[in-house]
């Protein structure tokens, strides 16, 4: 076979990511517009449109003002920036059929509806009796519902949220850290979640719910099983709910004790695990709407020696990986710095390009640019 060349991304916006990768961000008109956080020292939804074949771009849209956020979260200080690295900023997750926006900032659950006139953002939600909002949170393919987390005192719940009237619903309650919460695209009766913690000492990470297949939340796969090392278990995390099957896509990480790592499908119905490709330095993964390929960001170089954190320096690779064969090949070459400049890959609906944040530095290791990017994908396949 030939080899291909390598496109190179093309920044979409200057200083602004993309948004978690478990989250969607597209709307519009055959999803041609991504939602974007800025990262310039002020906190703001921007869109602006993606084309792979370069077309697109221009000015962005605002979605949420940075005086919205504001004046809703409550939130004091400065926001993000290169100096003020450790500052929260404003994740979000549209609605994959109405385009309704949710975003938990602060104490507030922020919704706008994206395919209206007129936009007009509003609290749906606000926590209350001393629960903390969880900073993700997720909203249904219709825009009706969303899930959030709280945490009050050491205990987690997750709630369902009537974006039309506010009203809520508990819906699962833990004593451990119980986060990451979005509804599965295949069938939104099941809301997936995880068990956060140090991923080498979690041995239940991946959990769903659902109200009567899991009403009080279950485990949907045994990592020790999973391990070619008993007793030690395979490290998973960053897992995403998949939108062609009812199950997740997740990460066994470099740093796992034991393998096999790299990714995996895991299921609710019964069907055991599958380890799609192997790999010793995934860190985050995305999935095509139609299931046939992933895109993962590294730890370090894709083809360096050694696994997860082992001389990763601060380079990062995006890598296409066949869902059916498990062949991979590099997309582009990404870097990262402090979240929210973690690479994020997703694909476009189409599934013609993936966006990701681009972390680019000079030859003393200073960054030099950041932002979020775009980069084809070739029609032909991983390999």
């Amino acid at each position: 076979m030939s080899p291909r060349t390598r496109e190179a991304p093309r920044l979409l916006l200057e200083n602004a990511y993309a948004t978690y990768p478990h989250a969607n961000a597209y709307y519009g008109d055959g999803g041609r517009w991504v939602a974007l956080g800025r990262a310039d020292g002020v906190d703001e939804i921007v869109g602006v449109e993606w084309d792979a074949s370069g077309a697109g771009g221009g000015e962005p849209e605002a979605l949420v003002s940075a005086a919205f956020l504001a004046e809703a979260s409550g939130l004091d200080g400065p926001a993000w920036s290169p100096e003020e690295p450790t500052r929260s900023v404003p994740w979000f997750d549209v609605a994959l059929r109405s385009q309704t926006l949710v975003c938990a900032r602060g104490g507030a659950l922020i919704a706008v509806e994206l395919a209206a006139s007129t936009r007009c953002p509003r609290v749906a939600y606000r926590s209350q009796d001393g629960w903390t909002l969880d900073g993700l949170a997720g909203v249904a393919p219709g825009g009706r519902t969303a899930v959030v987390a709280e945490e009050r005192e050491g205990v987690h719940r997750a709630l369902l949220v009537d974006l039309r009237d506010g009203s809520s619903r508990e819906i699962l309650r833990h004593q451990w850290h119980a986060n990451h919460v979005h509804f599965a695209p295949a069938d939104p009766s099941w809301i997936g979640y995880a068990h956060e913690g140090p991923a080498t000492a979690v041995d239940d990470r991946v959990w769903g719910w659902n109200p009567s297949g899991a009403p009080a939340g279950r485990s949907v796969v045994d990592q020790h099983a999973l391990s070619d090392d008993p007793p030690s278990a395979v490290a998973l995390g960053h897992e995403r709910w998949m939108f062609h099957d009812l199950g997740a896509v997740v990460v066994a990480y470099g740093e796992s004790p034991a393998g096999p790592r790299g990714i995996y499908e895991v299921f609710v119905d019964g069907r055991p695990p599958r380890l799609v490709s192997a790999g010793e330095r995934d860190w985050h993964v995305g999935i095509s709407r139609d299931g046939r390929r992933l895109v993962v960001d590294t730890t370090g170089p894709a083809d360096a020696p050694g696994r997860g954190w082992q001389d990763a320096g601060t380079a990062s690779s995006l890598v296409l990986i066949d869902a059916a064969t498990g062949e991979r090949r590099t997309l582009a070459e990404a870097g990262f710095i402090a979240h929210p400049y973690h690479p994020h890959p997703s694909f476009t609906p189409d599934g013609r390009a993936v966006v990701f944040n681009l972390v680019e530095r000079d030859a003393a290791g200073a960054v030099v640019r950041r932002g979020a990017a775009i980069v084809g994908v070739d029609p032909r396949g991983a390999g």
